[in-house]
């Protein structure tokens, strides 16, 4: 027979849980909560299945809880060489690697009413809201399912930073900086042969002072939280990777 509820669900048929008390430490983009019959609130194994509300707990009721993703902030200035590390580290440890660029211009694409209003801010020259870009990491991070998570070129501003720990209620576990003389930065940017439009002197020079001044207050404030490890990024991707690869050993290690 199935079992009644307590008398203090009888008022209502269901009440919305945050995702933060599911212990899953981020939500998906635009989904604040997930909706849950009370019976399974006084009764975990009556757990049930809410599309709409963005979480699957069909049949694994509230013990279907979930470690929020240990992330490292990657920075560094245009041309440190960001993306070949995480390329490495996803390569040997399976990281997952999101770039909020990217997210933000295939968001672009998409096509969805969503989509459109950000491209039209970013044609009108207007900042995107740092709750769309961290709805987005929070999405993929969700999505992808993985421990430890890479976010390359992100925060970009102390608003970002403030923002992303207060909406996702996660701390990175340290920042990954690239330090880089800017010459050696300008020459490897330089040289590309990916067709970057925004390859020449006079933007590389303005992308290095909009990261000195917006960027560097990020660092400089994990820093003082004993979270930043410094990579000098002036050597071969190799001898670059051997500073990087005991960080990466060293947290997945912790995490077992």
């Amino acid at each position: 027979m199935r079992s009644m509820a307590c008398a203090s669900c009888l008022p209502v048929q269901s009440k919305r849980v945050p995702w933060s008390q599911l212990g899953l430490g981020f939500a998906a983009a635009g989904l604040a909560s997930a909706v849950m019959p009370t019976e399974a609130l006084c009764n975990p194994s009556a757990a049930s299945v809410d599309t709409a509300g963005g979480i699957d707990l069909a049949n694994a009721g509230m013990h279907a809880r979930k470690a929020e993703p240990q992330v490292i902030f990657v920075l560094g200035g245009p041309g440190s060489g960001k993306g070949t590390q995480c390329a490495k580290m996803v390569e040997e440890f399976g990281l997952l690697h999101l770039s909020a660029g990217d997210l933000l211009r295939a968001h672009m694409k998409s096509g969805t009413p969503d989509g459109n209003m950000v491209a039209e801010m970013i044609k009108q020259g207007q900042i995107v809201p740092s709750r769309v870009t961290i709805s987005l990491l929070e999405d993929a991070m969700l999505k992808g399912g993985k421990q430890q998570v890479l976010i390359d070129g992100f925060p970009r501003n102390e608003e970002n930073r403030a923002a992303f720990e207060s909406q996702t209620g996660i701390e990175p576990e340290f920042v990954l900086f690239f330090d880089c003389p800017e010459s050696v930065m300008e020459q490897r940017l330089l040289s590309r042969q990916e067709g970057r439009t925004d390859d020449n002197i006079e933007t590389i020079r303005k992308r290095f002072k909009v990261f000195v001044e917006s960027s560097m207050p990020i660092i400089n404030f994990y820093e003082q939280k004993g979270k930043v490890r410094k990579i000098n990024a002036n050597r071969s991707p190799d001898k670059v990777y051997g500073d990087v690869r005991p960080l990466v050993q060293a947290l997945q290690a912790s995490s077992l």
